[in-house]
């Protein structure tokens, strides 16, 4: 009986070990981003949601990214890298804060700040190992009308894309560049043009030799929305909008279909997820908020890694990710040491991609500094999380985003720099969000000390990653 059960145990590790243990150490990696696209807008999160709302739900289908998500892991308390584009996006690039990089708020022409030369991105990382690279979609990390880097001055072999949304709207779209240079009007959606452009790419890229590494960054569903009626005409309200979302889901299909076809499936690593929350109502339930916010409604939003057989099928995490772990964890991946020249934010989450740890510690809680809107801070360590605020926000179902800005004008300007460096949260809000996901229940009286625990680790956090972060404005 012992000799048998011994026998069991060896055949469990060499099946264990045959699947998890021989993992490539340069498969192909895609990262998929939408823009704009809220938590509760897949219906594969929207089924395993609770506090959906009873009037004027999302009605999207995403069956494509739902199959993705059956062939991987859905993480449920996953972060963007900021309520906002541009921050967000260079979270997502270098594994850095967005506060650290210096990106304090969205990208506007002609403005100084910017992605920095000097950063790393994960393009840059991954050309140590011989990766062919292709940036496809939007890039929103350089400011138009300036010669600030741009995707072929990251690590971008090849590159076509727009600096910020598509113009008129996502169809026929008329500011997209390759390779530097503009395009002029292309006819059709952009979601669609921009797979086109991908596909071509890896026809003329992929030998099954060399690795390769595409960000695929939608237009969609930000504003200005376009869809085709076959699509709109399906929804009862919101019809552009819910059209664009499923448009992408097609043009995710069909870039799906490509790998499959291709005989890339089980060595390619795909990630999903969207670079902030929706501005829609009801797009984002349960969560509190919407983008430009640092609620859950403007940071927390659906993340899919797929990599079959490594990643394990269909399971769900609630594991506490951010955007800042996928570059340290694509470097762990294929074994790519980070540099040690400077401070990563993110860690390491392979461990809980591949099914082998349901959680890994962190030794600095994720954190979130917006100045353009209260709550300015956001940190979040465990179950629970610390609001700070200059001013204290009603919870309400809709947020307008023009009213409540703390500062004037829009874009970033010299006086939004001088506001920033000095602005410090003087109220606070605590939620255990595995209770109170909606954030309803204010703590902060019930548990004074984990309020000064985390406002301490607050402050600390905002004051190193401005100083950082630099002033665009001082020349630094």
């Amino acid at each position: 009986m012992k000799k048998f059960t011994f026998l069991i145990q060896i055949f469990v590790f060499v099946c264990v070990f045959s699947v998890f243990g021989n993992r490539p150490k340069t498969p192909n990696v895609i990262l998929i981003l939408a823009d704009d696209l809220g938590y509760n807008d897949l219906s594969c999160y929207r089924n395993f949601n609770s506090g959906q709302s009873e009037t004027f739900p999302p009605t999207a289908q995403t069956p494509n990214i739902d199959k993705l998500a059956e062939q991987g892991i859905r993480f449920t308390d996953f972060y963007c890298g900021a309520a906002v584009c541009s921050p967000s996006r260079s979270a997502l690039m270098t594994g850095r804060n967005a506060t650290r990089v210096g990106i304090f708020n969205w990208v506007p022409e002609n403005s100084p700040m910017h992605m920095r030369a000097r950063e790393i991105t994960i393009a840059e990382l991954l050309k140590k190992k011989n990766y062919k690279t292709g940036h496809f979609g939007k890039w929103h990390l350089t400011s138009q009308g300036t010669d600030q880097p741009l995707p072929n001055d990251q690590g971008f072999d090849y590159s076509f894309y727009a600096y910020n949304n598509a113009v008129p709207s996502h169809h026929n779209p008329e500011n997209y560049y390759r390779n530097g240079e503009p395009v002029g009007k292309l006819e059709g959606y952009a979601c669609q043009l921009v797979v086109n452009e991908a596909l071509q790419w890896l026809d003329k890229n992929n030998d099954n030799t060399t690795p390769f590494y595409i960000d695929v960054w939608f237009n969609e569903p930000h504003l200005k929305v376009a869809a085709p009626e076959e699509l709109t005409k399906k929804h009862k309200y919101n019809a552009e909008y819910y059209g664009a979302i499923e448009n992408m889901d097609i043009a995710v299909g069909r870039l799906m279909d490509y790998l499959k076809e291709n005989n890339l499936i089980e060595n390619t690593i795909i990630m999903f997820s969207s670079d902030n929350g929706s501005r829609w109502d009801h797009s984002n339930d349960p969560l509190r908020g919407e983008k430009c916010f640092n609620y859950e409604g403007g940071l927390r939003e659906p993340f899919i890694v797929s990599w079959p057989p490594h990643v394990p099928k269909g399971k769900i995490s609630q594991f506490n990710g951010s955007f800042t772990d996928i570059l340290p964890t694509i470097a762990s991946i294929t074994d790519i040491p980070l540099p040690t020249d400077r401070k990563y934010d993110g860690i390491d989450i392979s461990p809980v991609f591949f099914g082998e740890k349901d959680n890994v510690e962190r030794e600095e809680p994720i954190f979130f500094y917006r100045y353009f809107h209260d709550p300015i801070c956001m940190i979040r360590k465990g179950d629970w999380c610390l609001l700070g605020y200059q001013k204290l926000i009603p919870l309400a179902e809709t947020l307008n985003e023009s009213e409540l800005a703390n500062i004037r004008p829009w874009s970033f300007e010299k006086n939004h720099m001088e506001y920033l460096k000095n602005l410090v949260p003087t109220q606070f809000e605590l939620y255990n969000l595995n209770d109170d996901v909606e954030q309803e229940n204010n703590l902060a009286d019930k548990y004074p000390e984990v309020v000064k625990e985390l406002k301490k680790e607050m402050l600390r956090l905002r004051k190193e990653m401005v100083q950082e972060g630099g002033d665009w404005f001082a020349g630094n």
